[in-house]
């Protein structure tokens, strides 16, 4: 009797143990449920402010050059003037209130050759923008290339008529007289005189190409201003000289000059100038003929 009571009392009928298992089931999920509504604000917190924080540096990864021309573009102060932009430097581009970029733009156009023919020609400029060639046009002074070109021709018409009576004989001529030459610049005198002592003297007017740094547009410059009227040679004995003073001269080489020195010593002075070219059998006649003017056997 006994038994059966205390079966009874820990016996549950079916409705009685569902009823325990719903309540257990309660328990559980209001244990468990707390648990997740306070983690899953803090971790969509988490996930947004570390988005914040990417999105931030991809910005300011992304957008610095921006920002710095932004900035670049507030500091300029434009200064408004008449120019010609086919002589404008850079200076002179800034100071109209053009980025360093676009001025490099216009100096590099200009300087591979590229011209401004007219003010709207500067609406051609890659980068510039609109409000820039507005602001720019109305300043734009070009001066014709025609005019420039006219006055330039007109100057050196004026400054041939002035100097068409210089002659310089340039066997005697000094530096001084050299110097009234037009365009024939400051050391040419010079080197012409001192070239023409070392030579010997001209015996034609071609000789003054020989002169160092003399190029054919020069020559061409101020040969209407020299002439040849007086040739007096200093010639050089091939019988006395020494091997140093046969090198000097601007026509005989070194081998040439120890050559000769040589044959003298073996079979002593020359009796003309045949004999030595003779002599030095690898003397080409080019050479002879050219040197042959300014060489001697005699004593005079």
């Amino acid at each position: 009797m006994k038994q059966k009571l205390i079966k009874e009392y820990f016996t549950f009928s079916k409705k009685e143990r569902n009823a325990v298992i719903i309540l257990i089931l309660i328990i559980i999920v209001s244990i468990v449920v707390p648990y997740f509504v306070n983690t899953l604000p803090q971790k969509i917190e988490a996930d947004k402010a570390l988005i914040d924080t990417i999105t931030a540096i991809q910005q300011n990864k992304i957008n610095p050059q921006k920002r710095n021309n932004t900035d670049t573009t507030t500091q300029v102060i434009a200064e408004l003037f008449y120019f010609d932009p086919n002589t404008l430097d850079a200076e002179g581009w800034r100071k109209l209130g053009l980025s360093e970029k676009i001025t490099k733009t216009i100096i590099n156009y200009v300087s591979k050759g590229g011209k401004f023919k007219t003010a709207e020609d500067i609406r051609k400029i890659w980068g510039l923008k609109k409000e820039d060639a507005d602001r720019l046009i109305p300043y734009i002074k070009i001066i014709s290339s025609f005019a420039a070109n006219k006055k330039t021709d007109y100057d050196k018409n004026k400054q041939t008529n002035e100097r068409k009576t210089i002659v310089v004989d340039i066997n005697t001529a000094t530096p001084q007289q050299f110097w009234q030459i037009p365009q024939i610049g400051k050391s040419f005198p010079y080197r012409i005189v001192q070239y023409r002592e070392k030579l010997g003297g001209f015996l034609q007017l071609q000789q003054v190409k020989e002169v160092y740094g003399m190029t054919d547009s020069v020559y061409n410059n101020i040969l209407p201003y020299l002439t040849l009227s007086t040739i007096a040679i200093n010639k050089i004995n091939i019988n006395t000289a020494s091997e140093q003073q046969l090198s000097n001269h601007p026509y005989i080489e070194k081998s040439v000059a120890k050559a000769i020195i040589i044959q003298r010593e073996k079979y002593g002075k020359y009796k003309s100038l045949k004999d030595m070219k003779q002599k030095i059998i690898f003397l080409t006649n080019e050479v002879f003929n050219k040197i042959e003017p300014y060489i001697t056997i005699s004593e005079e």
